[in-house]
């Protein structure tokens, strides 16, 4: 027993020798929003009325963290946030340069991810800050588990797959919640159904650099199985990306497009602005199409139109996106920037309509001191559908990076 202790202390000693031996530097950025927002058919009060509000926030990507190097090939970084005033972990990561390339394992940014906007406001949850312009046009496939092999501007990734569709109706009181009768009694089943998975998610991504900027390819595919009794309907969810970047002179170009099917379940997307909204009661996305998923229906009512008749399965969801960005930098430290930003989808099946957003702004990036700047922000999101949200603010972003 004893020799046992002696060993286990002498491995303790060791192991902590080594990785005390380590590089960690530490950093920090703390975020503070305070904007104005005039907001038509408000999703963050009950009947969606017009709302005018000052709003200051701790940003919910404020944060801490540390890069770590043990030695030329063993590297790590871990960096938590604050969102919502709770501690979550936004990024844990280890990477191994094996000589021709890197294996990186745990919580990271996915490829798919074209961050070509500045946009600091949050148009959908103002406790987030700093959405550049996700759902509404960049490309985003959050941070996620994953295991990535990157070869140059090459990388390829296992991602922890998302299984969800859109919330879906029945005709069984039982399982739901009444919404409606057209023509006969419609429920919202809350949660989602049984699913089954049989492999990751596969996302890559490719740079190809040149003089004056670079361009970026992306893709992404992933399916699941939705269980209903002894039936399975397989949901199919792929992306393709094109983004880049070109410099002339002083001024920039930025842009993205991207599109796919079922895409929700891969990279963000918004039409309606109403993740926080109600109808009688029940939260969720009610037309389907909203956030890119696609719709299930347990075959006791069509999912969209009731006067469609029964129709049992999936509903699969098509959309497009995209941002386009312009900005010169006047002298150093001091930056404007405009963008515009795009998202559409449709629900696949005949009678169904196209639901679109755009948004746009203009902002400035002021570096009062090395770490210390201020971005002041006007904007505009418009959710164009009649009683969906249409949004003005303005205000100012305050940052100091430690």
């Amino acid at each position: 027993m004893k020799k046992l202790m002696v060993i286990a202390a002498v491995l303790v000693f060791f192991t902590g020798s080594a990785y005390a031996a380590a590089e960690w530097n530490f950093y920090g950025s703390a975020r503070v929003s305070t904007f104005y927002s005039e907001i038509d058919n408000s999703p963050f009060v009950t009947g969606n009325p017009n709302t005018e509000n000052y709003e200051q926030d701790l940003n919910g990507n404020a944060r801490i963290g540390a890069n770590i190097k043990v030695n030329d090939a063993l590297t790590g970084r871990f960096e938590y946030g604050a969102k919502k005033d709770l501690s979550n972990v936004r990024i844990l990561w280890g990477e191994w340069d094996f000589g021709a390339g890197s294996l990186g394992v745990g919580k990271h940014y996915t490829p798919l991810l074209m961050p070509y906007s500045n946009q600091v406001y949050n148009i959908y949850a103002r406790e987030d800050g700093d959405t550049n312009m996700s759902l509404f046009g960049m490309l985003y496939g959050k941070r996620e588990a994953m295991v990535r092999l990157k070869f140059g501007t090459f990388q390829i990734a296992l991602v922890q797959p998302r299984t969800l569709v859109s919330q879906y109706y029945t005709a069984s009181p039982a399982s739901g919640y009444k919404v409606a009768t057209v023509p006969m009694d419609i429920y919202l089943v809350s949660g989602q159904p049984e699913t089954e998975v049989k492999m990751p998610g596969i996302q890559a991504k490719y740079r190809l650099d040149f003089k004056m900027g670079h361009l970026n390819f992306a893709g992404g595919y992933q399916n699941f199985d939705v269980l209903s009794g002894t039936e399975k309907f397989t949901v199919y969810s792929y992306v393709a990306a094109l983004g880049g970047r070109l410099n002339v002179g002083k001024a920039y170009l930025k842009g993205n497009i991207w599109g796919g099917q079922n895409v929700g379940n891969l990279a963000d997307i918004l039409v309606s602005g109403s993740i926080a909204s109600s109808v009688e009661g029940i939260t969720g996305d009610l037309d389907g199409g909203g956030l890119g998923f696609a719709q299930y229906s347990d075959g006791t009512l069509n999912a969209i139109n009731p006067a469609l008749g029964p129709k049992r399965g999936i509903i699969d969801n098509d959309a497009l996106a995209g941002l386009l960005v312009v900005g010169y930098e006047f002298r150093e430290g001091l930056y404007i920037e405009a963008g515009y930003g795009y998202t559409r989808t449709e629900l696949d099946m005949a009678g169904s309509e196209e639901d679109d957003a755009e948004t746009i702004y203009l902002q400035s990036t002021i570096f009062l001191a090395p770490g210390v700047f201020l971005t002041p922000e006007i904007g505009y999101c418009d959710m164009k559908q009649s009683g969906q949200p249409e949004i003005t603010y303005y205000g100012v972003k305050w940052q100091i990076n430690f």
